[in-house]
């Protein structure tokens, strides 16, 4: 299976939830070594317990402030 019809749903995502596809985004979509590096550092973010889960949210918001990508 070609790694294009594996990333069609994050894209479909994306473009739901910011009403496009981010730069970074299409950068890593073209990239998928890159996308699943980045991938698992996120998600050891997301659970690590170094940081509280309000602050995380918070820095969440700003960032998709920052884009203009509405949450």
């Amino acid at each position: 299976m070609r790694s294009r019809d594996v990333l069609a749903p994050l894209k479909v995502f994306a473009r739901a939830r910011c009403d496009r596809v981010p730069d970074v985004l299409r950068l890593l979509l073209r990239r998928p070594a890159l996308l699943a590096a980045v991938g698992a550092y996120e998600a050891a973010l997301l659970v690590s317990g170094r940081v509280d889960g309000r602050i995380k949210a918070l820095a969440e918001l700003k960032a998709s402030s920052l884009i203009g990508c509405p949450f």
